[in-house]
Parts: C-alpha cells; structure tokens; sequence
C-alpha cells in the first residue's frame, strides 16, 4: 500500500508479504513508480490511498 500525495508523488509506502527480501523488492518497484496525477475533491488535489499487489514467480 502507499498514498498518492497531492503533488502526485508516492509516500507511506506499506509492504507485507513472506520474506523480508521480497518486502524490500517491493517498497524498491513501488518508490520507481513517476509522477502521478492527484485525486481531486470539488477541484482540490487530495492524498489517495492506493494498492498494487505484486507477485513474484519463481521460474527456475
């Protein structure tokens, strides 16, 4: 999980998942992510609470 400031940055980046390693891969991918465009209310940029959910596949 992690918010899409009113400037459209990415902050409060939350990870779970079983191993520490993968945690940190995903805060890694998710802190890439560019620029986004805000939420808006009634023509205000607002913080927007948003999560993507990774897998990864051992393809070994």
């Amino acid at each position: 999980m992690f918010v899409i400031d009113k400037d459209g940055s990415v902050k409060k980046i939350r990870t779970r998942g079983p191993h520490p390693l993968l945690e940190l891969e995903g805060r890694r991918i998710i802190a890439k992510l560019p620029l986004m465009t805000p939420g808006k209310v009634k023509g205000k940029a607002v913080r927007v609470p948003f999560s993507i959910p990774i897998t990864f596949r051992n393809v070994f």
